[in-house]
C-alpha cells in the first residue's frame, strides 16, 4: 500500500514522496543524494479540550440551535 512520507537528505533537504511504506530510503528529488524517510508531525490542528477539528462544534451548536428553532415552529 503506498503512503505519503517525508524524506530527508544529507543536506537537510525534505521532499514528500507517494511510495510503498516498505521502502525506507530514496532519491532526493533536489540533489540527487540518497534521503531516508523521517517521522514528521501531522498536519491537523485539533481544538484544544473536545479533540475536535476547529468549527466543528460551532457547527454542531449552529445546526442544533436551528433544529430546536424548527421544533419550537412546530410545536407552536
Amino acid at each position: 500500500m503506498k503512503r505519503m512520507y517525508e524524506f530527508m537528505c544529507a543536506e537537510e533537504h525534505v521532499t514528500e514522496q507517494l511510495i510503498d511504506e516498505g521502502i525506507r530510503t530514496t532519491v532526493c528529488k533536489e540533489c540527487g543524494d540518497s534521503a531516508i524517510r523521517i517521522l514528521s508531525t501531522p498536519r491537523i490542528k485539533l481544538e484544544g479540550i473536545t479533540g475536535a477539528f476547529p468549527g466543528a462544534a460551532d457547527k454542531w451548536v449552529k445546526n442544533r440551535a436551528e433544529k430546536l428553532k424548527q421544533e419550537q415552529k412546530k410545536a407552536s
